[in-house]
């Protein structure tokens, strides 16, 4: 018998739309607005049903594209909000549920243009596009810092002139009746707008099985990670351990399912936190760290209004709290703790350690098994789960890089579809191998020789000889990677000939030079990504 949720998902759209609205304080209720304009315009054109649900929550949700790391490769893009627009299709399109208002969000800036645009790119642009398009038009002429019954005449004097190039003119019309009503712009400064949103519509709930849960969480984790290319993969390492552990424990499959499900979702709380610091490689500031501390707060509060959701959103909550009583941000006793948030926790943990981000390599098992010991001596985590995860290391660490590897495909894949070249995947490939290398050095068998000892069959090597070189071939440090490429390649086949005839004090000297043109490498990748990205975003 297959477990069922029926999950209040649209709770979750205006959770999640509140939590979008914290990004950035001066977008302070965009969201809701947004929703709450649309929601109007649609009992003002008659629409219904499933129809005036998808806009609903396309509104509530126009924006999520934002969340994602574009605006790392392109601030200054002419056509940014557009690529927003088809990163927050694709990612929203993945979920059945979300496929209708993501074909809304995905067409949402394009302007009426006198009728002309009712297809886009061979695809119909929906009329609920043209809807949010206004709603959020309407939303953006409101000025914060003035009363709004004193600029209700002067918006409707600058849709009136939009009227035909850039909005619908059938639904301005509409809005304006609506407009005339001192109830609705009093609704839009309401504190309580998010009340007037359930009032008005009652949206219904879906029915989900256990894996159709699983991929709702899956794309939240995508939202939540895909924010930075530090964290790209972070949320499905954090799901696989924690599913993983929860086996060893001897959970049946369903409750290894939820844990799964909350590793992926421990994290959304951090769509509260500026990009720029989850980016930060250096030491966080005081006021930094006490704003960081707060995302498994905001996780708690996005995910416990969702009905079905209340004991994951308890765990994910619970993440950062210690066995001392000491954690945050509830300073949560240990005899409150149950065992899936302490399983959260070391697997939260244990996959920021021995995961691979750009510039800079996973810890090694010694390194982890210390660290992870230490925080167990210092009452911050469980030493039952300590101890399976080091009775089980390579399981555990095994599924943790596989689900990683995939979440990694995934990453490129979206940056690809969206023309954006990024080589996130070439830094945490080049890593790997380093790691690899050095487990070899230390005794581990070497794998695919070949690719180790040819800069043309390894991963960076066949995609610069291929895509590299035809896309982007112009770019001059295209040449010096090459270059430091094969030096990397001959010092590796240097190295391993010094290691297979017992010379090992070389082989560790081939081993140190090679940190340095390492280096040099990753610098050059990221360069080329800037260069190729300051000549492309504007195309």
């Amino acid at each position: 018998m297959k477990h069922r949720y029926n999950i209040g998902l649209y709770q979750f759209v205006f959770s999640l739309s509140q939590a979008l609205d914290l990004i950035n304080p001066a977008m302070a209720n965009h969201h809701k607005r947004v929703a709450y304009i649309a929601l109007r315009l649609t009992e003002a054109v008659g629409m219904t049903g499933r129809s005036k649900e998808d806009v609903i929550v396309a509104a509530a949700l126009h924006d999520v594209g934002s969340l994602s790391a574009l605006h790392q490769h392109c601030e200054d893009c002419a056509d940014l909000d557009l690529r927003y627009a088809r990163f927050g299709y694709r990612l929203l399109q993945k979920f059945e549920p979300f496929r209708a208002p993501a074909h809304i969000v995905r067409f949402h800036n394009v302007p009426w243009s006198w009728g002309e645009n009712r297809e886009i790119e061979n695809h119909e642009v929906p009329a609920g596009a043209h809807l949010v398009h206004l709603a959020n038009r309407v939303n953006r002429l409101l000025d914060n810092d003035l009363p709004i019954y004193r600029q209700t005449g002067r918006i409707a004097e600058e849709l009136q002139a939009l009227k035909g190039p850039e909005l619908m003119p059938e639904y301005v019309d509409a809005f304006l009746k609506l407009a005339s009503s001192d109830a609705f712009w009093l609704d839009l400064e309401s504190p309580d707008l998010l009340q007037r949103l359930f009032e008005r519509a009652p949206l219904s709930t879906v029915e989900l099985d256990l894996d159709g849960l699983l991929d709702f969480a899956e794309l939240l984790a995508q939202l939540i990670d895909f924010r930075s290319r530090f964290t790209a993969t972070h949320s499905s390492g954090v799901a696989a351990t924690a599913a993983t552990l929860g086996q060893l424990f001897g959970f049946p499959e369903v409750d290894c399912k939820r844990l799964q499900v909350a590793g992926y979702l421990h994290d959304i709380g951090k769509l509260a936190i500026p990009t720029e610091m989850l980016n930060k490689e250096g030491k966080l500031t005081d006021e930094e760290w006490h704003l960081m501390r707060s995302h498994p707060y905001y996780t708690y509060r996005i995910l416990s209004p969702i009905t079905g959701l209340e004991d994951i959103a308890s765990w994910c909550g619970s993440h950062h709290e210690r066995l001392s009583g000491e954690g945050y941000p509830f300073r949560t006793p240990h005899t409150d703790l149950p065992l899936e948030a302490r399983i959260l926790a070391v697997a939260d943990i244990f996959t920021a350690l021995t995961e691979n981000r750009p510039y800079r390599s996973g810890l090694a098992e010694a390194q982890v098994i210390e660290i992870l010991g230490e925080l167990v001596g210092d009452h911050a985590l469980d030493g039952t789960v300590v101890g399976t995860l080091r009775r089980y290391y390579a399981e555990i660490n095994n599924s943790r890089a596989a689900a990683q590897a995939h979440a990694l495909q995934e990453y490129q894949s979206f940056m690809s579809g969206l023309g954006v070249l990024d080589l996130y995947g070439a830094c945490v490939v080049h890593l790997t191998w380093k790691q690899r290398l050095r487990a070899y050095l230390d005794g581990a068998t070497m794998p695919d020789r070949e690719q180790l000892m040819s800069h043309r069959n390894c991963e960076l090597g066949n995609w610069y000889y291929g895509e590299g070189l035809q896309q982007y071939g112009h770019i001059a440090e295209m040449s010096e990677l090459e270059t430091s490429h094969k030096e990397l390649h001959d010092l590796i086949h240097t190295l391993i000939e010094h290691f297979d005839q017992g010379r090992k004090e070389y082989a560790e000297e081939c081993y140190r030079q090679i940190e340095p043109v390492s280096r040099r490498i990753l610098a050059l990748l990221k360069a080329i990504e800037n260069r190729a990205l300051a000549t492309a975003v504007n195309t």
